[in-house]
């Protein structure tokens, strides 16, 4: 057992790995102070335009790719070394609900033909009082 344990101490492969650890840790807080920023750039945007800015949307999903495959490397779940020792994550970003500032908010906005929710929540109550009558007879 101690010899085992001697090798792998003494494994040039592992410290090596040790090196691009702490070199992908540093790349991590990196991408992170990026990541406040645009978050910080992007709220702004949003403020002032009504709409995201969508090299700032691509930009933020790439990092969050990036971020995730530093994860992956940094606690052994992959040997596949990030960016730079990689190509750079080069996505689309997924959504697009602040591309487009005509559509109505949903959080503060509802569409004319919705109906209210105390008429749905009425709806409700009376489909399941005729499906318990219906179950009774």
């Amino acid at each position: 057992m101690d010899k085992e344990i001697k090798q792998r101490l003494t494994s040039k492969d592992i410290w090596i790995r040790a090196l691009y650890m702490v070199f992908f840790t540093i790349a991590y807080a990196v991408a992170e102070t990026v990541i406040t920023l645009l978050v910080i750039f992007q709220f702004i945007a949003i403020l002032f335009t009504g709409h995201a800015n969508e090299p700032l949307l691509r930009l933020g999903n790439n990092l969050s790719i990036y971020v995730r495959q530093i994860l992956q490397f940094v606690t052994f779940n992959t040997e596949t070394r990030p960016f730079p020792f990689s190509d750079w994550p080069d996505e689309e970003h997924g959504g697009d609900r602040w591309l487009d500032s005509n559509e109505p908010d949903s959080a503060t906005e509802e569409p004319a033909d919705a109906p209210s929710d105390s008429s749905a929540a009425d709806a409700s109550d009376v489909e399941t009082d005729d499906e318990s009558d219906s179950g009774k007879e």
